[in-house]
């Protein structure tokens, strides 16, 4: 990867459905592949035609690390799909207790509605995630 970046490849160049190298890598838990692309300027933020952007990704399969490293390159902790669904929520359905923490611990918006009216602590009370419940319950009240 390095050799074609240093080649002139395109650091941002997307799929026919929005995926960068850089979603890729963090949907993949692969941190330093995302690093080196994030220090040749890939756009942290950058959503694949459904909305979803490396940081929901990678708290959609549990990938901290990923996840951290987006935030501390400036990533939106609280930047919505097209249906509303935040990573936030997406930690809370797939029951990533580290992932949800990490976002709380960056501010991540606790009672933010999906549009189908999914809230994380909903989502992790449907989902019989405990573990978040008590998690989300310490930062609503």
């Amino acid at each position: 990867m390095t050799q074609l970046l240093d080649g002139g490849a395109a650091v941002d160049q997307a799929k026919g459905d929005g995926r960068t190298s850089l979603w890729i890598a963090c949907h993949q838990g692969r941190v330093e592949a995302a690093r080196l692309l994030l220090n040749k300027g890939a756009e942290v933020d950058r959503a694949n035609q459904n909305g979803a952007t490396p940081l929901y990704v990678a708290c959609q399969n549990g990938h901290v690390a990923a996840a951290r490293l987006l935030l501390e390159n400036g990533a939106e902790v609280n930047r919505a799909k097209e249906n509303g669904w935040t990573p936030l929520l997406i930690a809370c359905w797939k029951g990533h207790v580290d992932a949800a923490k990490l976002l709380l611990d960056k501010d991540a918006a606790v009672d933010r509605a999906a549009e189908n009216g999914a809230t994380p602590l909903g989502i992790a009370q449907k989902k019989g995630h405990s573990s978040i419940v008590a998690l989300l319950e310490e930062h609503i009240y």
